[in-house]
Formats: C-alpha cells, sequence, structure tokens
C-alpha cells in the first residue's frame, strides 16, 4: 500500500496545481513528468522527483579508506558533548581502524556511530551504499 496519489508518476510527488515556471516538472498527457520550457498561462499539477536520503556505512578496511586519507574530519552532530570543535585528520590506519591527530583510536564502526563526517561536504566518515 502506498501513498501515491492518483496520476502522479512513481518516483514522484504533487507540490501544487497552478501556473508552472520555467525548469518546474508537470504532468504530461501521457501522464509522464515533463519539464517546462516555455512561459506558459495553463494551470499544471506541479510535481518534483522525490529525492532518496544517501545510505552509507562504516568502511570495511583500509583499503576502503585509502582514497580519503588527505582528508579531513569532523563531527556532524556539533552539539554533541563528546564534540571537539576544528578539525582532525587520520594520521595513521589500518584493517580495523584509524588513529586521528587528536590522538585517539578508533575501529571504522565505532568512528561511523559516533558521527564523524568528512570536513568538506559533511558526508559521514564510510562508503555510500545506494548508488
Amino acid at each position: 500500500m502506498t501513498n501515491q496519489i492518483p496520476g502522479v508518476p512513481e518516483g514522484w510527488e504533487l507540490v501544487a496545481f497552478r501556473r508552472a515556471k520555467i525548469g518546474e516538472h508537470v504532468i504530461d498527457g501521457n501522464g509522464d513528468p515533463c519539464k517546462i520550457t516555455s512561459i506558459t498561462s495553463e494551470i499544471f499539477a506541479i510535481i518534483r522527483k522525490i529525492e532518496k536520503p544517501a545510505r552509507y556505512r562504516p568502511f570495511a578496511n583500509a583499503e576502503e579508506f585509502k582514497p580519503h586519507r588527505d582528508r579531513w574530519m569532523t563531527r556532524k552532530d556539533k552539539r554533541d558533548p563528546t564534540h571537539v570543535d576544528g578539525a582532525c585528520r587520520v594520521v595513521a590506519y589500518d584493517d580495523q581502524g584509524s588513529w586521528f591527530t587528536t590522538g585517539d583510536y578508533q575501529t571504522w564502526e565505532a568512528a561511523f556511530d559516533s558521527g564523524r563526517c568528512f570536513d568538506d561536504d559533511e558526508t559521514p566518515f564510510g562508503v555510500r551504499i545506494d548508488e
């Protein structure tokens, strides 16, 4: 059972009924998503693609982490009482985990579970699994 609105294509959601702006998506005559490319005065069902949140898992070993070894880390939730201001880097790593410039050693799973993330884009300290 889904909450899909009749006429809205699977993977899309209804935004509004109004005049569409250039670049917005509407439902065409075949029931498919269609991008508006010119100004119109017609009223359309405006829809948008449902974005699934990215899913991650901890690094499994040193080889998976290796491409990220020069990146800076921080904590995603700055309100976390264990959070230390500023970013840190990994100074050494093995198949079980990594040593940080803070002097801490954490297993890959513990670092992931503690909310470590990459400082440049705030992606979790792990491997994306939904691609």
